[in-house]
């Protein structure tokens, strides 16, 4: 173990907080939660870093690496230990002009304070995360705790985009969360479907993990304090049923529901446009909800600008 890996076990991460956008279902937008909750806490002026773990790399996408460069670096090169988590980040950025093979970068512009860890779509490694994972010669289960630890003062919050199950992958996220963190693992729920189970086996996987000794005496308590219902029908869009679900979402989890973010055709447009919606549709209402959710989270405006 290098002496920099050493290290970073036994530091704690006490000015970052970690959010791990997480469910066991398949497009229930965390990634659009993951990319508009970062521009929106970037543009309040917090340092933000993104860590896409998704192999479908759509957080990626969105924040401006839809394809990469000759030389580098991603998420598998982090899972390989080919090198560091801190030397594979990068800053997100959206474009804005067609690209010239000349000179790509010049189509885009830089999200001041937002970085990401991107995966990239084209790597053959990209779908083989959860064997690299479980190789004894790549990353193990706490590459990501211990990368971030690496990183303590450098950013104020961290977000990460899992993937649809509770692989190893998802699990070395959940395993950053230790008792030391301030941070939770936060489900973003469709309204457009029964969730209620999805949820329990979330709860029932977290727990699994906090009472495994191996964990328990490393101190990891990764956790479901809040849930955000996506998709959420209003009066021009929604059926019965899903009424009923976010009446059952309401009922089970009021308590900890963060505020609605309620259907838009505004959202899809993320993967056209490359962009986040806080930027390419920063009036609408998606864009003004995740500002309440950000909000509820706890994150002021630290440039006291209206949210």
């Amino acid at each position: 173990m290098t002496t920099t890996a050493a290290l970073a076990r036994t530091r704690v991460l006490d000015r970052t907080r970690v959010l791990v956008l997480a469910l066991k279902a398949g497009g229930t937008a965390k990634t659009s939660t993951c990319t508009s909750l970062s521009t929106i806490l970037a543009q309040r002026g917090y340092k933000v870093l993104v860590i896409d773990l998704d192999p479908q790399c759509n957080s990626s996408q969105v924040l401006g690496y839809s394809a990469f460069r000759d030389g580098q670096l991603g998420i598998t090169d982090v899972m390989k230990q080919t090198t560091e988590l801190k030397d594979a980040v990068i800053q997100a950025r959206y474009q804005v002009d067609d690209i010239d093979p000349e000179n790509p970068d010049a189509a885009f512009h830089l999200i001041e304070n937002l970085y990401i860890v991107p995966g990239n779509i084209d790597d053959p490694d990209i779908d083989e995360a959860e064997r690299l994972l479980n190789d004894h010669r790549n990353a193990d289960s706490y590459w990501i705790r211990d990368g971030l630890a690496d990183m303590e003062g450098q950013w104020d919050v961290v977000l990460i985009d899992c993937p649809a199950t509770y692989g190893r992958t998802t699990v070395t996220a959940f395993i950053a969360l230790d008792k030391n963190v301030d941070g939770e693992v936060i489900p973003p729920v469709l309204c457009t479907y029964k969730e209620a189970g999805a949820l329990v086996r979330l709860e029932k996987k977290l727990e699994e993990i906090r009472e495994q000794r191996k964990y328990i005496v490393k101190g990891i308590e990764p956790r479901m304090k809040r849930v955000l219902a996506c998709s959420a029908p209003n009066a021009s869009f929604g059926k019965a049923e899903h009424w009923k679900t976010l009446a059952e979402l309401q009922e089970a989890y009021g308590e900890v529901l963060l505020p609605l973010v309620h259907w838009s055709g505004e959202m899809p447009k993320i993967y056209r446009d490359d962009c986040p919606v806080p930027i390419f549709a920063p009036n609408s209402m998606p864009a003004q909800e995740y500002r309440k959710v950000a909000t509820a989270l706890g994150f002021a405006d630290r440039r006291g600008l209206t949210a």
